[in-house]
């Protein structure tokens, strides 16, 4: 009996705390000053996004909303949406080796092995890609 009820109230404080850390996601955007639309608790922008017959002209229409930067949530990840170009050539050209690796987007299947084209790569492989490329997109 004093078994079950620890348990339970082990089992209660970590669903407490899994709600807790979901909300603070939520608010990932907002503490940061940037403005995107309200995300559902458990799936981020995922419902929104899969119910929509043309995912490119929703975030046009957010864009035209929120900004050229704004916020949208991978389930409980962050990701970003950029449409300045002058930030993204900062970004991506200018500020590359500041940055090692990049993500997989969840849709985006994971390739492994010798053929994997930049698109798909990450970590070493993303890093080795972009930097012999890098020079194409800085002349």
């Amino acid at each position: 009996m004093i078994l079950t009820i620890f348990l339970l109230a082990i089992t209660l404080c970590l669903i407490f705390g899994y709600i807790c850390i979901l909300k603070s996601r939520r608010d990932y955007f907002k503490q940061r000053g940037l403005l995107g639309p309200s995300p559902v608790l458990f799936f981020g922008h995922y419902r929104i996004l899969w119910s929509l017959p043309n995912l490119s002209e929703q975030l046009r229409q957010w864009t035209q909303q929120y900004g050229s930067i704004y916020g949208l949530l991978e389930g409980t990840r962050p990701m970003y949406v950029v449409s300045d170009v002058n930030f993204l050539q900062e970004v991506f050209i200018k500020q590359f080796v500041s940055f090692n690796t990049r993500s997989i987007p969840f849709l985006m299947k994971k390739v492994k092995g010798h053929q994997v084209h930049m698109f798909g790569a990450s970590g070493s492989t993303w890093h080795r890609q972009r930097h012999i490329i890098n020079p194409t997109f800085s002349t």
